[in-house]
């Protein structure tokens, strides 16, 4: 199926992610809206824009879509799905001046991380640097973006950090583009393709 993109000469911002299921999403959702009593003054990101970043890519030429998604083609079709859990809360990058609240993955890690190390494997012959950090699977629930030191305070004395949480299965069963667009009111998401895992005969859906 051919690509179709808005006709504009504009760099596009793009990255790799799972998408979650509508039934996560909701879980998402209640969780935050019960994480908000306590944390009222952060900056919560929509459930309907929550996703598994796989890798960020940057800003690409328009071109390029039609190039990862050739590159995306032989891992996909060999890759199995893979089960994850979605649970515990943590933040980044430490409690003392937290920036990032997040929900954690657990589960299936060894071929989510081959997953993830294929893709830096594709991506860098086209000239995506490899990812210097190690990879750290997570759902981003809530920037903070003031006040850091004393949302790290609430967060440590409230106990919320060492709650049980589990909101369920995260099945990642296919990969997406997405596109970026950045606003005063946070990131837009547009998916550019989607590709299935593990079905040598399907072709992206856009």
């Amino acid at each position: 199926m051919p690509m179709k993109l808005q006709s504009n000469h504009r760099s596009l911002r793009v990255f790799l992610a799972v998408e979650l299921s509508r039934n996560l999403c909701e879980k998402v959702a209640e969780l935050q809206q019960e994480l908000r009593v306590t944390l009222p003054t952060i900056n919560w990101v929509r459930p309907e824009s929550i996703h598994l970043t796989l890798k960020f890519l940057g800003y690409v030429a328009p071109a390029m879509v039609e190039q990862l998604l050739t590159a995306i083609e032989p891992i996909r079709k060999s890759q199995p799905s893979i089960m994850l859990e979605i649970q515990d809360l943590g933040v980044f990058p430490h409690i003392r001046c937290p920036r990032i609240l997040w929900i954690g993955c657990t589960g299936d890690l060894p071929s989510l991380l081959n997953l993830v190390s294929q893709i830096e494997g594709a991506m860098e012959p086209l000239g995506f640097p490899l990812e210097e950090k190690a990879y750290h699977p997570h759902l981003t629930l809530a920037r903070i973006k003031h006040d850091n030191a004393k949302v790290g305070s609430v967060l440590a004395h409230s106990g919320l950090l060492e709650q049980p949480r589990n909101l369920g299965p995260l099945l990642i069963d296919r990969i997406t583009l997405f596109r970026s667009d950045l606003s005063p009111k946070g990131a837009e998401y547009t998916s550019l393709w989607t590709v299935p895992l593990n079905e040598a005969g399907s072709g992206p859906s856009t």
